[in-house]
């Protein structure tokens, strides 16, 4: 039971085909995305971001903002839904993925760019800004309107993590756990 009630079927048509766009055409649509959409005004805002579209960032590299921001807020609920959709189209393996949920983070495991990106989600997580470095380390791997897409990126999945763990969703069917993923160490 979550919260906020779910949308139930039927959809209206507007809903149902929003729905379609953002899953694909008949697939069941995920509980945050229903129960959001108990709030029209809600589920526009929240499906207005069009951060998903590929167009600045590899898959890869906004499935690894996406999982580490998911991880450092503690929102398995969205980490799983994306590291079983995604995952392993992004080109992501086992111990990739578990790294995502390392603390502190190990950049040994990550290309240059990669460990620069993830640096950069962990300095948004932990204080909201980057310094003057940081900056330019993001910045020697990504043009202008790259940083824009990872700092809205991180900002908003941070805002995904609010709402489904202010929620209190139960996980997705078949979605991954964090104890499927850490490792002993």
């Amino acid at each position: 039971m979550t919260r906020i009630a779910a949308l139930n079927k039927p959809y209206t048509e507007e809903i149902r085909s929003s729905f379609d766009r953002v899953m694909g055409a008949g697939v069941p649509p995920l509980l945050l995305f229903t129960t959001l959409a108990r709030s029209r005004r809600a589920w526009n805002k929240f499906t207005a971001g069009a951060l998903l579209d590929g167009k600045l960032l590899t898959l890869r590299q906004r499935e690894l903002v996406i999982d580490r921001c998911c991880a450092l807020t503690g929102c398995e609920y969205e980490w799983g839904v994306h590291v079983t959709t995604f995952g392993k189209a992004a080109g992501l393996s086992r111990e990739e993925v578990s790294a995502t949920l390392d603390r502190p983070l190990r950049p040994e495991m990550w290309s240059l760019e990669e460990a620069a990106l993830l640096a950069t989600v962990d300095a948004l997580h932990e204080r909201a800004t980057l310094s003057d470095e940081e900056f330019a380390r993001i910045r020697g791997y990504f043009d202008d309107e790259q940083v824009l897409e990872i700092l809205m990126l991180a900002g908003f999945y941070r805002t995904v993590a609010y709402l489904a763990n202010g929620l209190d969703l139960p996980m997705e069917r078949g979605a991954a756990r964090f104890s499927e993923y850490r490792l002993r160490r």
